[in-house]
């Protein structure tokens, strides 16, 4: 049997439980103390309409008493590390979906499935009291939808006989994996549920999607062939991308924060042992419209001062004078076990010594100890937003620096 353990409202829950004044009322948890979106919401907060991806000017809206709480990354991070080396002292077969939820395959174990979501259930409150739902089911899709139905602190399990039911008691819009958009397609060829779906046909659906038309049957038939991924998948890029506190209109302040997310690439690239041979630049203007051009180089490196040339390359020949909202720097084409900080074309030799220093510095330390001096021009300094690849180990943790 697959579990699936989701964490309620996680950001917010974790700021409740570390301020006891804020537990039992509404707040939304900001992505920073500038102008921001509404990362998450409590479930006091969502009861009066405040909903993820709003402004805080319309949170404060929809409901005038919320309490507005800056995101603590490093909290969050830390506390989602520690639950997931948890989940692996229940079986190794661990598959970290995101900060806030992870599948575990527990087949192979002599663990009773509802014993194991209990477990997790009461080493989740007793040591962060915060709460999760655990879902139980044959599969990953049947266990993820599972999950949500009794939210918050919820628990649920679907046995295999009970599976069909269990799909058809969700609208087709609410399955995993189909979503929305694709579920209002359908309800235009007159398909409305599960099983309608089901009776449109396998072959009917290979014909319009392919090889996704078979998922797409299977699904609604409540099987789901992918299992418990446990190894982090091969990283086929290093990245890092930053919105703005203020609209940048000038080219200096542009590549201040050039320079900051290069070497914030080129960091984690030594970190982890690797080298690249693609640099990709993006560039998001005030308007929400992105532009963004790769270019390749003649060599491997994992070298800031390589990233950044390359980078202020393409924005130079890319960039039309449009305020800046979000700047996104990709090191590509990477080769694993392999750091390369220097090249024949380089006027100074030293640059491995150099990058060594400022590595023992700021292991030491912390991060940040040592960075380049137009870095400290900008107003905003450090990994603060959480992406969705976020891992607890390996080269996708990223370590945040607080407010």
């Amino acid at each position: 049997m697959i579990l699936c353990m989701d964490m309620d409202a996680f950001f917010a829950s974790v700021e409740q439980s570390a301020n006891p004044h804020l537990r039992g009322k509404p707040i939304a948890v900001i992505g920073a103390k500038e102008r921001t979106v509404v990362v998450t919401s409590s479930y006091e907060a969502r009861a009066c309409g405040v909903k993820t991806g709003m402004s805080k000017y319309e949170a404060m809206k929809a409901c005038p008493h919320v309490t507005m709480v800056t995101a603590s990354t490093g909290k969050y991070t830390y506390i989602s590390t520690e639950i997931n080396k948890y989940l692996r002292t229940i079986t190794p077969e661990v598959e970290v979906y995101s900060i806030d939820e992870a599948f575990l395959d527990i087949s192979k174990t002599e663990i009773n499935p509802v014993d194991a979501a209990y477990m997790i259930k009461s080493y989740v409150k007793k040591t962060f009291n915060i709460t999760c739902s655990v879902g139980i089911g044959p599969n990953k899709l049947i266990a993820k939808m599972a999950s949500g139905v009794n939210k918050p602190d919820g628990f649920y399990m679907v046995e295999p006989d009970e599976v069909i039911d269990f799909i058809d008691s969700f609208e087709l819009g609410d399955i995993w994996g189909i979503g929305r958009r694709l579920a209002k397609r359908f309800r235009e060829l007159g398909i409305f549920t599960p099983k309608d779906l089901r009776d449109f046909g396998q072959e009917r659906l290979e014909e319009m999607f392919g090889i996704y038309g078979t998922r797409l049957y299977k699904m609604v038939c409540g099987q789901y062939a992918d299992g418990v991924v446990s190894e982090e998948p091969p990283v086929k890029s290093i990245g890092h991308s930053m919105t703005m506190p203020v609209f940048l209109n000038k080219r200096e302040e542009a590549l201040n924060y050039l320079l900051q997310l290069s070497e914030m690439v080129s960091a984690r690239a030594r970190k982890n042992g690797f080298a690249g041979k693609t640099v990709h630049l993006t560039i998001r203007d005030t308007q929400m419209g992105n532009i963004g051009k790769r270019k390749t180089f003649g060599f491997f490196t994992s070298a800031t001062h390589h990233i950044y040339e390359e980078a202020v390359n393409i924005f130079d020949e890319i960039w039309d004078e449009t305020p800046v909202r979000l700047l996104g720097v990709t090191l590509g084409n990477l080769v694993s076990e392999y750091v390369a900080l220097t090249n024949i074309m380089d006027n100074f030799q030293k640059y491995p010594q150099l990058y060594d220093a400022i590595d023992k510095i700021n292991s030491k330390f912390g991060k940040n100890t040592v960075s380049y001096a137009s870095v400290l021009n900008c107003k905003r300094i450090g990994a603060k937003t959480i992406s969705p690849a976020w891992r607890p180990e390996g080269t996708r943790n990223v370590e945040f620096t607080p407010d």
